[in-house]
């Protein structure tokens, strides 16, 4: 809906609801200086125009301020905001009577939302509360650049429709919600941020992989609300380029390291059958300052005949600066033999001040590096930060997954901050074996009652109860 659209009196469903909610928060009051009086008494007041309507996001997208224009005589204004990414099943973000012409709420990405705003009167001056709300649309998606067709090889179809090399913007494609795609091989999207989306955050667009299909980049790169079937593929999903431009070198520290700056996203994706990394670099010392993958479920699949015992995260010569996994489950259904994060650099070749942060929130892991250390890459470090939270782990890394976060180093050196996880590991409870740091917080010593083999990953209503593991599963 257009943004400039006009005042108009609710419908039916959520605007007839909308209105009620309104009308019923609709008291007559003024807060403002006794020995001033408004120029507009005894009148019926208008709601704000929705063409006046602003909404800023904060730096970090968190959250968002909505304002509006001043309605002179006003005694406030009642608000409703919903999210309205399902049409007949609106949700109710937030209701509140404002004295002022602004408020503050949270924000989701990729979500779209329908304010009513109505001015309220004031009885003081006789002014009366408006007749209409005023519903005001908007979303917070990243602009389209392009929708590609369902049915498309995607390598073809950037062939044939190159990025142009002069773009300096982030670019976000659409799929088809529903819609089926494959890639028939390497696209290589260079120094473009590219984000590749289903446009529809219930309904996921389908890409199959072909045989050595991958996405390569040397920048800033998004997966969202995708299922991607990766059996067919031996190269990693997103590859770090073996040719980045020389532009990115050396941005922080003249010590040879390649910066990728904009974040590399995993976000609400479901990835079967995955054989070789979901993200790898080979021999270029990149310095990749942000990778976050959020609700997304991984199986890893090492029986392939394509499979390769790389990490799920594989830095070869660099390392990632801020790597965040939440809400999230990464499994085999047998123990597979591959690190989950392995990085060959480090921050100290960069700066002695350089920090390093690896974060685990709201997991569910099963069967990745058993028999090895979790991850693999310099430890011990006093800038490393790591933070376990929420999750649960089973059959992950050593008896001591804990320390082999730290590449099974014991070790207060680095930043801890752990509390809330399961580890089982052989049918058995582990908590015991997680020591070598000060403080490693409250392990549960029960049974998680989850099963990779046949992908049942609900836990037991301990775990539940305690808001443990990926969320999804319940």
């Amino acid at each position: 809906m257009n943004k400039n659209q006009k005042s108009r009196v609710m419908g039916s469903g959520l605007l007839a609801g909308a209105a009620a909610l309104l009308t019923l928060s609709c008291a007559d009051h003024y807060d403002g200086d006794e020995s001033w009086a408004p120029q507009v008494q005894n009148a019926t007041l208008q709601s704000p125009s929705a063409s006046d309507i602003k909404v800023v996001a904060s730096p970090d997208g968190s959250s968002m301020t909505i304002t509006w224009p001043v309605v002179y005589g006003a005694g406030g204004y009642a608000m409703a905001l919903y999210n309205v990414n399902d049409p007949n099943s609106p949700l109710l973000v937030k209701t509140d009577t404002i004295d002022g012409c602004s408020v503050t709420t949270n924000r989701e990405e990729d979500t779209n939302y329908s304010l009513t705003l109505r001015t309220l009167g004031n009885q003081k001056y006789n002014n009366q509360a408006a007749t209409e709300n005023t519903e005001y649309r908007f979303n917070t998606f990243l602009p389209t650049y392009a929708v590609i067709p369902d049915g498309s090889d995607l390598k073809t179809w950037f062939a044939e429709n190159p990025i142009p090399e002069d773009s300096t913007s982030h670019l976000c494609y659409d799929l088809v919600p529903g819609g089926t795609y494959t890639v028939s091989g390497k696209i290589d999207f260079g120094g473009h941020q590219v984000s590749l989306r289903s446009s529809s955050k219930a309904t996921y667009a389908n890409i199959t992989m072909g045989t050595g299909a991958y996405f390569n980049t040397y920048a800033g790169f998004t997966l969202k609300y995708l299922n991607i079937d990766a059996e067919a593929t031996n190269k990693p999903i997103i590859s770090f380029s073996d040719e980045p431009d020389e532009r990115i070198k050396d941005l922080i520290a003249e010590k040879g390291y390649y910066f990728i700056m904009d974040p590399v996203v995993v976000q609400g994706c479901n990835i079967t059958r995955l054989g070789s990394s979901l993200m790898a670099s080979n021999s270029v010392k990149y310095d990749v300052r942000v990778v976050s993958i959020n609700n997304t479920v991984v199986h890893i699949d090492k029986t392939l005949p394509t499979a390769s015992s790389g990490a799920f995260v594989y830095m070869k010569s660099g390392y990632i600066t801020d790597f965040t996994i939440k809400n999230s489950t990464v499994f085999s259904r047998e123990h597979a033999d591959c690190f989950f994060m392995q990085h060959g650099g480090r921050p100290k070749d960069v700066s002695d001040e350089e920090q390093r942060y690896v974060s685990i929130l709201n997991c569910t892991l099963c069967n990745i590096a058993y028999g090895k250390n979790f991850c693999d890459y310099h430890n011990g470090q006093t800038t490393y930060h790591y933070t376990l939270k929420n999750t649960i782990v089973e059959d992950c890394g050593k008896a001591n997954f804990l320390t082999g976060l730290n590449k099974g180093q014991a070790s207060d050196n680095p930043t801890w901050d752990v509390n809330n996880n399961t580890c089982w590991r052989d049918g058995a409870d582990a908590s015991a074996s997680q020591t070598g740091i000060k403080n490693p917080g409250v392990w549960f010593t029960n049974d998680p009652e989850i099963d990779a083999a046949n992908g049942d990953f609900i836990p037991a209503a301990a775990q539940q109860e305690a808001g443990q593991g990926d969320p999804r599963w319940k």
